[in-house]
């Protein structure tokens, strides 16, 4: 099975011998790529929904390893027992959402459990959540699809301050993904441009948004100088 580069990354990060828990599981991609590369022993899939691990079921079936897997129907990681799984996937959702799904099952949280958040929008609002948790940011990384970025936290327990780096840039966005952290930097520039300037062309300017967006601006500036050093 080929998978997209946003899923194929998160499978990467997937330790050998593991079992996993995906949550959000939709057509259950992660868990079959993972089996026919024999880096995991046992999935999970998870969904709130019943048509998503009706998917799910068809291709792991359809790939052989429905004997492999168990699946739940779940409202985030409800139906996880603690420890259970060594990996938690949560991938294609908003980063509120995960964000909610972490606050509801932080009791399902191992204190080995390696967390895979992908969110699609909020990255930092993610941040702030995880570290707000008890959990902390070891690695994260950029990967870009379509046009479209990507950011993918590995997340632990831990204690974490949330710094200027952690909040706006990521963990070791340099080291992690040096091909795309430069790209990835101009587009979030442009973005807190636009913005900063549609602030100020309103009637009524947001001062509080604008500086917020402003030293933003300047976190990202300042790392576009260190790439280009």
């Amino acid at each position: 099975m080929q998978l997209s580069p946003r899923l194929q990354k998160i499978a990467s990060l997937i330790p050998q011998g593991t079992v996993i828990a995906d949550v959000g599981t939709d057509h259950g991609y992660i868990p079959v790529y993972c089996f026919e590369k024999g880096i995991i022993k046992k999935a999970i899939a998870m969904d709130v929904n019943s048509q998503p691990l009706d998917r799910a079921r068809v291709n792991l079936t359809k790939y052989g390893y429905i004997d492999s897997s168990e699946l739940r129907l779940s409202n985030g990681l409800e139906k996880l027992n603690k420890n259970e799984a060594d990996v938690i996937v949560i991938a294609g959702m908003g980063g509120l959402l995960i964000a909610d799904i972490l606050k509801d099952g932080i009791d399902k949280i191992g204190g080995n459990t390696l967390l895979l958040l992908q969110p699609m929008i909020a990255p930092a609002e993610l941040r702030e959540a995880v570290c707000s948790y008890g959990l902390s940011i070891k690695d994260e990384y950029v990967v870009k699809e379509e046009n479209k970025f990507y950011n993918i936290f590995a997340v632990q327990k831990g204690s974490q301050t949330l710094d200027d780096e952690l909040m706006y840039v990521g963990k070791n966005l340099l080291v992690n993904s040096p091909d795309t952290a430069y790209d990835y930097l101009n587009y979030k520039i442009r973005v807190c441009k636009n913005i900063i300037s549609g602030h100020k062309l309103s009637q009524n300017p947001d001062t509080i948004a604008i500086q917020k967006y402003s030293h933003e601006l300047e976190v990202y500036e300042k790392y576009i100088k260190e790439l280009k050093k």
